[in-house]
């Protein structure tokens, strides 16, 4: 399996756990995944209405894969995807935080891009 597929496959399981948290708070709120294998860009977006009628839409995971690395774009969750993705043998070189400046990357335990 070429690298590419890994991280793929390991970033589906693990945003998969979250297709079916449910909120306590709001049952009209429920997560979907989009997942794009051909441009290798993952995300997990919360949708619904709240109690106040207004409309949920945003998403609270975004993960891409690019040139071989693996951009965490966005994380709303209490997840350390990062951390997680060590433990599972990604290199701390393969993973970008793209929601941190290039700045504070470079204080980071992960790549600078």
């Amino acid at each position: 399996m070429d690298k590419t597929k890994k991280y793929e496959s390991m970033i589906v399981e693990m945003i998969g756990r979250l297709k079916d948290v449910n909120y306590a708070y709001d049952p009209n709120i429920h997560h979907k995944l989009i997942i794009d294998r051909e441009s290798h860009s993952y995300q997990v977006m919360m949708l619904g209405w709240d109690s106040d009628d207004n409309r949920v839409h945003h998403a609270i995971v975004h993960i891409d894969i690019i040139d071989g690395k693996i951009w965490l774009q966005k994380n709303s969750t209490e997840i350390d995807f990062g951390k997680e993705l060590v433990y599972k043998g990604v290199p701390p070189s393969d993973i970008v935080v793209g929601f941190l400046s290039p700045e504070l990357r470079e204080v980071s335990d992960y790549a600078v891009a």
